[in-house]
């Protein structure tokens, strides 16, 4: 993290992003408002944008976008970045239709060369399925073998496989979907959809294999043509295994207290994406919440956790569920005995939603495109509930909010719950 002294010496772009990064953000958006107005700001306009964006100043960030792609002379990779940016940002805005028309052009094929650098690194095994075989928005799949190869995490594998089953009604012979250990025991196969392990020997088999590549975002933009019905129940392919039981000790953990409604938890993530800090929120930051003792609080959050965090779980008697997380097929197994999920944007969250159990999610006010402009409820997922900052950083709000919500929550639960 940078020190006082170190930004005094810093290029504003370079000292928005390091104010960003280390949870400053109301100092970093000031500085980008201020760069964004200057007639000169001493920089590329089309890095200016992106910089911009991820401070979450969306407004000024499309203008510099759009200005960016107006230069002709802009190379074709360039081209591809500020484009699939201005996407992003169009969609948080609520400009769906600009932002899908522009994310159809730039998934295509026409960016096939672009899509192989910048998205999947130069592998030379990717630059022949590439140039041959990525699906085009309007191409036909009937009696083709679709491969979708993994991008980005699981929640991006559970929201996109909703769109497996279009492949099919629309004559898709198979279709492949790579996934990663543990993955496979929440996923509905089939004799036309099946599963491939996410390694490079797999991955070049299926290359091989297969008649047209594409990705999980890229039939977003080929089938999500509005903001408001997505167009399969996103529970399309996901299900869970009924061969497969959670351990004892984790059914004991769930039924010890058959009074309180149970709330899972889900506080921090340790992917590193270009939301961070601010998709997390300190565990301290929702002991407001935790005190409401008409509750029941489990900890779903895996990984390693701090002694003061620890602390906080002890305080308010949370129960560490962890230890039985061995799958998100466990997970799913705990999602289904819960109340309510309380967590923020992560795989978790989709896989609850997927499986219509109630959850809400806590959102950075410069969180994922997907969240388009929704303000409490989303139309990806029925039983989710959005909590959305209004201050890059500020969780005031939102948590409020929440705590409200819950304390009635709580009240209203079935009486054989209380």
């Amino acid at each position: 993290m940078a020190q006082p002294n170190d930004l005094q010496h810093m290029e504003p772009l370079e000292l928005i992003r390091a104010l960003r990064l280390a949870g400053r953000a109301r100092e970093a958006q000031a500085l980008g408002a201020q760069l964004s107005a200057s007639a000169d700001p001493g920089c590329w306009i089309g890095q200016l944008g992106i910089d911009l964006s991820f401070a979450g100043l969306h407004a000024d960030a499309e203008k510099h976008l759009k200005r960016a792609l107006a230069d002709a002379s802009v190379s074709h990779l360039d081209r591809y970045m500020l484009a699939e940016e201005l996407a992003i940002v169009q969609f948080i805005l609520g400009k769906f239709h600009e932002a899908n028309e522009l994310y159809r052009v730039i998934r295509g094929p026409a960016y096939a060369d672009a899509f192989h650098h910048l998205i999947l690194g130069a592998h030379p095994s990717w630059r022949s399925a590439m140039s041959e075989k990525l699906l085009g928005m309007e191409e036909p799949v009937a009696g083709k073998r679709i491969f979708i190869p993994s991008e980005g995490g699981f929640g991006d594998f559970v929201q996109f496989s909703r769109y497996v089953d279009v492949l099919l009604r629309e004559g898709a012979r198979a279709v492949v979907m790579e996934q990663f250990p543990g993955w496979n025991e929440i996923v509905r196969q089939s004799g036309a959809v099946m599963l491939s392990m996410a390694t490079e020997e797999q991955r070049a088999i299926e290359l091989e294999r297969c008649d047209r590549v594409t990705f999980g975002f890229s039939l977003y933009a080929r089938y999500q043509r509005s903001p408001y019905f997505p167009a399969e129940n996103p529970a399309a392919r996901v299900a869970i295994d009924p061969a497969q039981t959670l351990s004892g000790a984790a059914n004991a953990l769930l039924s010890a207290d058959t009074k309180r409604p149970k709330i899972g938890l889900v506080w921090t993530s340790a992917s590193g994406v270009r939301h961070e800090p601010y998709r997390s929120i300190p565990l301290e930051r929702l002991e407001p919440v935790l005190a409401n003792r008409a509750c029941r609080f489990y900890s779903l959050q895996v990984g390693e956790i701090s002694d003061d965090t620890r602390a906080v779980m002890q305080r308010h008697d949370v129960i560490d569920m962890a230890p039985h997380l061995l799958t998100f097929g466990d997970t799913a197994r705990v999602l289904e005995q819960f109340d309510l999920l309380i967590t923020i944007d992560t795989g978790t969250a989709h896989l609850a939603g997927a499986l219509n159990r109630p959850v809400w999610v806590l959102l950075a006010q410069a969180c994922d495109a997907r969240w388009l402009d929704c303000q409490r409820f989303t139309p990806w997922y029925p039983s989710m509930r959005l909590y959305r900052q209004t201050e890059l950083g500020d969780w005031t709000q939102p948590l409020a909010d929440l705590q409200a919500d819950l304390s009635a929550f709580s009240t209203q639960a079935p009486v054989e719950n209380l």
